[in-house]
């Protein structure tokens, strides 16, 4: 990888500029395209003028590069105008005259057109709907996580230079090969005639894993065309309307109480926005089905899963591909019935576990320990129940959740997946790595590891990330620490039975391809999958909410999770940590308007995130353990919504619906009449 170099930053001889040609409507027919008088020099390229397929394809889904007929979101791309000067290009852009015929839009709601549903999931086990009629005690809640943005530092977009006599493609993915392979696709051309340079990805959140593949084929498709290297870089603007956003996704929980509060079954109704387009959508719908009972022992149960279409631009995964926004739902739940029937919230969760009960007892007793749990809990649900109204204080409370991290792909439906490491040792006795580009901590575990194995001090220990084609996997899920350390410990291993018995240069290849899936490993999480690890969590947060102005401060966060052996202890606590502010800006600051089929802007500026030098201290606890490294690069983002919902309703008396919460909704929270519902 390109250390700290930002495509945006790079020049070439004779270099055009892109600006792409956007629908203006959300729903509707393309009818004509007509550019203005075009200086020379000044091209527009179309979907009839791309010399291959004029198709991106991921996961058995598949985007039109431009749109020829049919529009499906404000804002898609109809074609891409370049010339050697950004401002003339911006203005020819503004002056080509679409002509549309408009169509009423499919919109996110609780009822659905069969024309909407894209993917749809149903898992059961046992009468659920026998139970539900016949049950006396019924819990329900509905949970809603809405869109979120990535807020790149770097706006996204691609450079890509002709001039080496190939393509030469600098972009931020976390999937070089599929870069390669959708402009092969789109101009006819053979994947050795294309490099794919992954330049600085900041923080990527699973949001440039198919994008950039997208303005990579129209970028390069307008520098062939051309005959000129193009940069395409997206303005804030249209970054902040188009690019990738998370998936707005509501869930709803219906279960069945016995006399003595014990679960007898449980109804879940899941429905994601998928937007106009989805790549990622069938592992989405995979992960979310698979982990909406999270690891809790129900009797009898059913998952609905519905994916639906609608005219919003493409919904991506965003961090944990659905992962938060379930354990966001279910942990609120679960701590609605905890607290209608008087349970201790950690002894029932344990109780409840189909399987890992000692290691989450272990990491409970570790975080209440530290953070004072039960002493606390109990002290602040007797305020709550004491309060008459919002001046009684103190406002504080504090909640526990259980949940984990499912480290690479549950489905993979329609992708042929595979990650490989190549390791070679040479005449002189080095170690050369080939692989996708790993970061600075990852280069230290894999010498680490060659060390240990081999005795070769770091300084002999060598990368090459100069290739697009070792791996056909994106880098995500944490697959990095979760399938390539296992590869390089074999590659290690692998040389060092060889060392002495053939002669040097030694040159071993590991490869790791997801295994067949069973009929019943995508009904729920168990022992045997569908995960290539899971990574358990527990996870406490302490809040208050300020009387006058309602708004939330936390005031304590403690996690304790199991990441397998570790290699690099001080990388484990900083990624934690970086998620953890990622966390607490998606519940406490980050809030996207929908109006119209258009991400509304406010004030100028595009979106609020929560300041870092907020975040309190963060204390973190990692068990000692023996097992293959897990993931825990999402850890604190799966757990710290579901424990800050816990400790919010234990303030409020009322389940925490959604989030980011804003002061307006913990005041209608606080005041609301009892039996009264909050909207």
């Amino acid at each position: 990888m390109m250390k700290q170099v930002f495509f945006s930053d790079l020049r070439f001889p004779d270099q055009y500029y892109a600006v792409l040609i956007r629908s203006t409507i959300q729903r509707g027919t393309l009818l004509s395209i007509t550019p203005p008088e075009l200086p020379n020099g000044y091209q527009i390229f179309t979907a009839s003028d791309i010399p291959g397929i004029n198709e991106l394809r991921a996961f058995g889904n598949v985007i039109q590069l431009f749109a020829s007929k049919k529009i499906s979101y404000y804002g898609e791309p109809l074609g891409i105008l370049v010339g050697p000067d950004y401002d003339t290009v911006k203005n020819l852009v503004a002056e080509v005259l679409i002509e549309t015929e408009t169509a009423s839009p499919f919109v996110f709601s609780e009822k659905f057109s069969d024309q909407q549903i894209i993917e749809r999931r149903i898992q059961e086990e046992g009468d659920i709907d026998a139970l539900l009629a016949d049950s006396k005690n019924i819990v329900e809640t509905k949970s809603f996580t809405g869109p979120q943005d990535h807020f790149n530092p770097e706006p996204v977009g691609v450079a890509v230079d002709i001039g080496k006599g190939r393509l030469d493609i600098y972009t931020p993915t976390q999937w070089p090969a599929h870069v390669s392979s959708t402009v092969s696709d789109a101009l006819q051309l053979k994947t050795e005639d294309i490099q794919v340079i992954p330049t600085s990805l900041s923080d990527p959140m699973d949001g440039k894993i198919w994008y950039p593949s997208l303005l990579a084929a129209q970028a390069a498709i307008a520098a062939v065309l051309s005959k000129h290297s193009v940069l395409l870089v997206l303005s804030r603007q249209e970054d902040f309307l188009f690019s990738v956003k998370s998936a707005p996704i509501q869930i709803r929980y219906r279960t069945a109480i016995d006399t003595e509060g014990r679960i007898i079954g449980m109804m879940i109704r899941i429905l994601v926005d998928a937007g106009a387009f989805s790549p990622l959508i069938k592992e989405m719908a995979d992960r979310i089905t698979v982990s909406a009972l999270g690891l809790y022992s129900i009797p009898s149960w059913k998952i609905e899963t519905w994916i639906l279409r609608t005219n919003m631009p493409p919904m991506g995964a965003l961090s944990g591909w659905g992962e938060p926004q379930v354990l966001f739902a279910l942990e609120s739940h679960i701590n609605r019935i905890i607290g209608l029937h008087n349970h201790c919230p950690v002894d029932w969760r344990v109780s409840h576990l189909r399987f890992m009960n000692e290691e989450y007892r272990k990491l409970a007793e570790t975080v209440c320990t530290h953070s004072d749990f039960h002493r606390k809990y109990a002290a602040y649900r007797h305020v709550s129940q004491m309060r008459k109204n919002s001046k009684d204080r103190p406002l504080r409370g504090i909640g526990i959740a259980f949940g984990f991290q499912g480290n690479g792909f549950a489905g993979v439906s329609g992708e042929k997946l595979q990650y490989s490491v190549e390791a070679m040792m040479d005449t002189d006795g080095d170690i050369y790595f080939k692989t996708v580009p790993l970061s600075v901590n990852m280069q230290q575990i894999f010498r680490e590891i060659t060390t240990r194995i081999l005795d070769i001090d770091g300084e002999h220990i060598h990368f090459d990330e100069a290739t697009t084609t070792v791996n056909r996997g994106p880098d995500t899920l944490s697959n990095k620490i979760s399938i390539l350390t296992p590869l390089a410990e074999k590659c290690c291993e692998s040389i060092k039975r060889q060392r002495f018995r053939k002669p040097l240069p030694i040159q071993v290849k590991k490869t790791w391809k997801p295994a067949a899936l069973q009929a019943d490993s995508l009904r729920c999480i168990s022992e045997n999958g569908p995960f290539v690890s899971l990574t358990p969590a527990v996870c406490v947060v302490e809040t208050e909410i300020d009387p006058l102005t309602y708004e939330c401060k936390i005031t304590g966060i403690w996690i304790a999770c199991d990441a397998g052996e570790l290699h690099h202890q001080h990388a484990v606590l900083a990624n934690i940590r970086k998620s953890a502010t990622l966390a607490l800006s998606r519940i406490l600051a980050e809030y996207l308007i929908i109006s119209d089929g258009k991400f509304a802007i406010k004030g100028g500026i595009p979106y609020d995130v929560y300041p870092p030098s907020l975040c309190p201290e963060l204390h973190i606890h990692i068990a000692n353990s023996k097992e293959n490294p897990k993931g825990i690069g999402i850890i604190a983002q799966n757990m710290i919504p579901a424990a800050f919902a816990s400790a919010v309703s234990q303030i409020t008396g009322t389940p925490l619906s959604s989030v980011p919460v804003h002061p307006e909704h913990l005041y209608a929270m606080l005041e609301k009449t009892p039996g009264e519902a909050v909207k």
